[in-house]
Order: C-alpha cells, then sequence, then structure tokens
C-alpha cells in the first residue's frame, strides 16, 4: 500500500526545501499581487487576563525572514520586556485595561503601530443579523470590502421558505451591517431536480446564487482589479435587485447575468452574460472561483455543470474565465470539457498551481484544465466523488499530492473508493480496494474522505474515509509513506489548526477534536454553546481570518439572528507567516459550494521546521508591511 517514491530526500535538502523552492521563492520575477492586510490584533480574555494574537504577513516573511520581532502595548505602555521573536502570541495579565496594539521591530526599529485590537469581550465576535424571518446562513466569503486592511464578511441567507429570495449581505466584523443585496425570483423558482446529489436545478441556465440543493454557490469576493477593495462577484437574473434599488431586467428568466458588485456599497458596478452553451441541456449548476491564471493577478473562474440524460446522466462541463479592470468584465478563454474524456464533475472546484510554474490550474476531482485552458489529464478510471484534497502531503516526494473518494451510483459500482494521486500529472500512486463480498452500498459509496497530519510518529500527511466498516481493506487510516496506520478512523468532515502545534486538530459540525494515534481516540478541546452548524455539518466559515496563522470558526447562533466568530486562546511557539497570504491557502476562501478543508501549497505538520517564502506582493505601494505598521 505504499506509494511509489521518487527517491528520499536527504535532512539537510529537505530542510533547504522548506525555505524556498524556486518556483515560489520571493526573489522570483513573477510576484502574485496580493491583499494589503492589517496586523490582525486580536484581544481575548482568557484565564486572568487577555491572549492577544497577531499576524506576521506573508510580504514580511519574504523580505525578512525571522529578522522581525514585535513590540506589544496596551494604552500606549509597552508590555514586553524583550521583543517577542518566537511566536505572535501574548498572554497579558497586567491590571488595569488598555488600547492594546502592536509594533513591528526590524534591525532594532519600531515600526508604526497597529490598529487596535479587534476585542473578543465574550470569548467570540458576535455579529448581529439583519432581520430576515425564515433564513438561514449558508457560506461567508471574506474579503477586504473597504481597503482597511481588516477583511469584511459576504454572507449568503437562504429562506427555509423556497418561496422568498435568496439573499447576499455584507458585515464588518466588529458587527455592522454594510448591505443586503436580494437575488430575486431567479434564486427560488425552479424545477424539479434529478437527485440530491445533482446541480442545483434553476430554471435558468446556471444557477443564481447558491439556490437548489446547496451544491453550488455562483459567488466569489476578492480583489480583481487590485485597487485594495474587494469585489463581489455573482450570478444574476432578472430581478436581482442590488442595494441601491436598482434592478437588473431580462426579457426571459433564460436570461442570466455575471454581475460585479462594489464591495463596499451592495451596487453593480457592470455584468455580461453567461454562457449560453448548456440551455438546451436543462438546467446548470456550476461554482465560482479566483485564479492567477498568468501568474501575478486574479481572474474570475465560473464554472458550469449539467447533467444529461436519465437521473445523474452523463455531465457536461463548461468553464468561463474573466478578466476585471475596475470597469469592464471580459472573457479571457472559454473550456468546454470533452464529453468522451472521462471528466466527471465533484461538488467543488479548486484553483492551485499543481505544477508549481507560478500559475494556477483548476482542478476538479478526476481531473484538472490547465491555466490556458486545455485539459491537463484526467485520473486514469476514476470517476465521480464528492471531496478531494490537494497539498503538500509528502514532504520527502516533489509537489504536491492529492487524495480524492469516489461515489457508487444507481448500481454503477466505482473501481476503487478512493485513491492518492500526484497533482501535477494525475498518476495513481495508492489506490484503496472495495470488500471482495460487500454486504451494503456503504461498502462501496464513499461519501466523505479526509486529509491531515494527524499522527506525528509518522512523515507526512494521514489520509482516511468515511467508510463504517474499519475492517475493510480500503478502510483506516493511511500514511503517505508507510500506508495503512490504523483500523480506527477519526471524524472525517474538516481539517483545522487550532491548537499550538504544527499537527492538525478536527472540525465536525461546531467542535474540534483532537486525535490520539496512540490510543486512537478523539478528545474535545473545542465545543462552543449557543451555536450550530449548516448542511452535511458544516458551519459557514473557518479559517485564518485573524490573529496568528492558526484558524478561527465562524458559526450562526441557534436562533438565527446572529454569528459568532471563535479563535483560540491556546499559547503556541509556532510562528508562521498568516495562511490567509499563501496563494492555495487564500484562493480555497474563494469556493464555497460543497464546503472543503482549505490546505498551503506548502507541507505543513508535524516535520515543518521552516516554511517557503511566498512570492508575492501587496496592493499598496510598499507592499512589505502591513497595512497599518509601516515605518
Amino acid at each position: 500500500m505504499r506509494p511509489r517514491r521518487l527517491g528520499a530526500i536527504a535532512a539537510a535538502t529537505l530542510l533547504a526545501g522548506l525555505v524556498a523552492t524556486p518556483s515560489q521563492s520571493a526573489e522570483a520575477s513573477t510576484r502574485r499581487v496580493v491583499e494589503n492586510l492589517d496586523r490582525g490584533l486580536v484581544a481575548v480574555p482568557s484565564g486572568q487576563g487577555t491572549f492577544l494574537s497577531w499576524r506576521l504577513l506573508g510580504t514580511e516573511y519574504a523580505r525578512y525572514g525571522n529578522a522581525i520581532a514585535f513590540n506589544v502595548y496596551k494604552g500606549g505602555r509597552r508590555l514586553n520586556r524583550e521583543p517577542v521573536t518566537k511566536s505572535t502570541t501574548y498572554q497579558d495579565n497586567t491590571p488595569g485595561t488598555g488600547t492594546y496594539t502592536v509594533r513591528a521591530v526590524v534591525n532594532g526599529h519600531e515600526h508604526k503601530p497597529s490598529s487596535a485590537a479587534l476585542d473578543f469581550a465574550e470569548g467570540y465576535a458576535e455579529i448581529p443579523l439583519a432581520t430576515a424571518d425564515g433564513y438561514t446562513v449558508q457560506h461567508a466569503w471574506p474579503g477586504d470590502l473597504d481597503g482597511d486592511g481588516r477583511y469584511e464578511l459576504v454572507v449568503s441567507r437562504l429562506a427555509t421558505d423556497r418561496t422568498k429570495p435568496d439573499l447576499l449581505e455584507a458585515y464588518t466584523l466588529s458587527g455592522e451591517r454594510l448591505w443586503r443585496v436580494d437575488l430575486g425570483p431567479g434564486s427560488y423558482t425552479q424545477v424539479s431536480g434529478n437527485g440530491a446529489n445533482d446541480p442545483a436545478p434553476a430554471a435558468i441556465s446556471g444557477s443564481t446564487a447558491i439556490g437548489g440543493y446547496r451544491n453550488d454557490d455562483n459567488v466569489t469576493v476578492y480583489d480583481l482589479d487590485s485597487d485594495g477593495k474587494a469585489e463581489v462577484l455573482v450570478h444574476t437574473a432578472d430581478g436581482t435587485t442590488f442595494a441601491d434599488g436598482s434592478k437588473v431586467t431580462a426579457d426571459s428568466p433564460a436570461n442570466q447575468f455575471i454581475s460585479v458588485i462594489d464591495g463596499e456599497r451592495g451596487t453593480e458596478r457592470t455584468r455580461q452574460p453567461v454562457p449560453d452553451d448548456f440551455v438546451a441541456d436543462g438546467p446548470s449548476g456550476g461554482h465560482f472561483g479566483i485564479a492567477y491564471l498568468d501568474g501575478e493577478h486574479p481572474s474570475l473562474v465560473t464554472k458550469l455543470v449539467t447533467r444529461v440524460g436519465a437521473r445523474r446522466g452523463s455531465f457536461r462541463i463548461l468553464f468561463q474565465t474573466w478578466d476585471f479592470n475596475g470597469t469592464d468584465l471580459t472573457r479571457r478563454w472559454k473550456y468546454v470539457v470533452p464529453s468522451g474524456s472521462g471528466a466527471t464533475s465533484f461538488h467543488q472546484i479548486r484553483t492551485v498551481d499543481v505544477d508549481q510554474d507560478g500559475k494556477d490550474e483548476i482542478a476538479d476531482g478526476n481531473y484538472v484544465v490547465n491555466s490556458d485552458g486545455t485539459l491537463r489529464y484526467v485520473v486514469d478510471g476514476a470517476g465521480h466523488g464528492d471531496r478531494f484534497d490537494i497539498a503538500d502531503l509528502d514532504p520527502d516526494r516533489p509537489g504536491l499530492e492529492g487524495f480524492a473518494i469516489q461515489q457508487s451510483e444507481l448500481g454503477v459500482v466505482s473501481k476503487f473508493p478512493w485513491y492518492y494521486y500526484d497533482a501535477d500529472t494525475g498518476e495513481r500512486l495508492v489506490t484503496g480496494e472495495h470488500p471482495a463480498n460487500p454486504t451494503s452500498d456503504a461498502d462501496l459509496d464513499v461519501g466523505r474522505g479526509s486529509a491531515a497530519d494527524i499522527d506525528p510518529s509518522h512523515p507526512g500527511y494521514e489520509y482516511w474515509t468515511s467508510t463504517a466498516d474499519v475492517t475493510r481493506p480500503g478502510a483506516g487510516v493511511f500514511n503517505v509513506q508507510d500506508g495503512k496506520v490504523s483500523t480506527t478512523t477519526p471524524s472525517v468532515n474538516f481539517r483545522i489548526w487550532w491548537d499550538g502545534d504544527k499537527g492538525a486538530e478536527l472540525l465536525d459540525s461546531t467542535h474540534v477534536d483532537k486525535w490520539d494515534p496512540k490510543t486512537e481516540t478523539s478528545t474535545r478541546l473545542f465545543d462552543p454553546d449557543g451555536v450550530v452548524s449548516g448542511a452535511r455539518n458544516a458551519t459557514p466559515f473557518y479559517g485564518d481570518l485573524l490573529g496568528d496563522w492558526r484558524e478561527e470558526i465562524l458559526a450562526e447562533t441557534g436562533d438565527h439572528t446572529a454569528l459568532r466568530l471563535y479563535t483560540t486562546t491556546e499559547p503556541t511557539k509556532t510562528r508562521i507567516y498568516t495562511l490567509a497570504q499563501n496563494p492555495e491557502y487564500r484562493l480555497g476562501w474563494t469556493v464555497r459550494g460543497y464546503l472543503q478543508s482549505t490546505y498551503t501549497d506548502y507541507y505543513l505538520g508535524t516535520g515543518t521546521r521552516r516554511v517557503p517564502k511566498p512570492a508575492i506582493t501587496t496592493t499598496s505601494t510598499e507592499g512589505d508591511a502591513s497595512h497599518d505598521d509601516h515605518s
């Protein structure tokens, strides 16, 4: 069960490789233009004092490496005797109150103070939701909508009564509502679908927003024109109403558009019609995402997918990519995946640089489309599945790897339950086995799978599935180098970095567990009261929104009147630049749909010593420090 190895790398060479790779080094001639974030300082009650956490920026790390330290202030008084060098956290147990700030220290020179800390006075940030009876939050997309260096959130609110329109709303992390867009009748006037795992059955070509069976999104948030403020991209149709009251008008519900919405105001800036190639095939679903197709500037990626024929028929898939220059939304390239290629749609795309040339490819489960709109590969023998992961799962093997699960449908048995593969070439490195004598559909149909570094005694990541009977040959926990390491499996929904080490924890519903490979059991680390998860035990968002490199959890209150943002208060001596400025990780936020874990494009796990420097620059003129921390 061991993967094909390309030769062991000596320890010294491995450590050198973790500092930087040629295609991703800070000295590379091509740098991605990314968000100009602030320090992200957050203050949370902890013990008898206050836990503070802040960002080390990717631009700072690329320029200074580890030659950067921090001073922590409360009410203008410095708290630390010596500059903080081993972490981007601090526990303050001094008496009294005051506004917290931090200052970077480089070569003995102290930079300007950061913005004041975001105060989690109740142990979390509460974001009240605007009144909308009978609505729940499905997804949240972070983006710096106003250019101040702090993320805001765009959220989709779906009515439980499907005679009401879906809503898009924007909020600050401090709880201010910015705007609302009513997505109109196109978001709820739908025809019957073909099954719970089919694309959203909108009555128009490509579902607006996130209707139907909630497997799709057709919304994303990103600064496409690099002016420092994020735009909101969304499918619209007749009756969509923007924050200023203006509406989309069209002669037919089949006329659908991609609208660029001003992220700060909620008003439409421009629109273009979506491709109509699949109109004759019936309703389409799809996903939105962002990719750096030229290696420097972000482009919008839109995917349309429909199934032709009998219930859950064959997939038809189209990609259209777009550029926005601040005024015009223009087509970059269109690619219709050949129907005989063997490519099948999963429920989420990933945009990631699989060949490490600086330009992103578009991965969709069992196939990858190149940055120029050509087919890169289809994984031999693989069919439809619900989830797949791509990351540097094996630090001793060059490049990125993937792990994907397989679904058996309507009596059509998949050839294997899962596969571990080379993300650049699509070569299967390890393939799971179906049981020789299956006793139920659950033996053949794998609905969940996950990859995470949960066992520090084995190099690289582990992967496992939701297969119920772990005595089956394809079940259990497998290590990328050492094969099967456990017959007992932990929760399988999401990987999260929560506590102080570099290994992964596991997020399911609203709670976080820690897997103990010695006892093959899990310990509950975090389980907040008063909040709930949504479909498939997923919260609207989790990720490194603020504070240090570890991830936050955004959940909706049980009465659906507010969102709560939680962050860890565990101290750590691990210092890593913010995950939000890692290319693969940040782009993972731009695709929602059938939510999956987000990953970095370098190996981040228990064996990580130093991480590579990102080849990025910001939308600011200086581009070398935080939004509010320039010297």
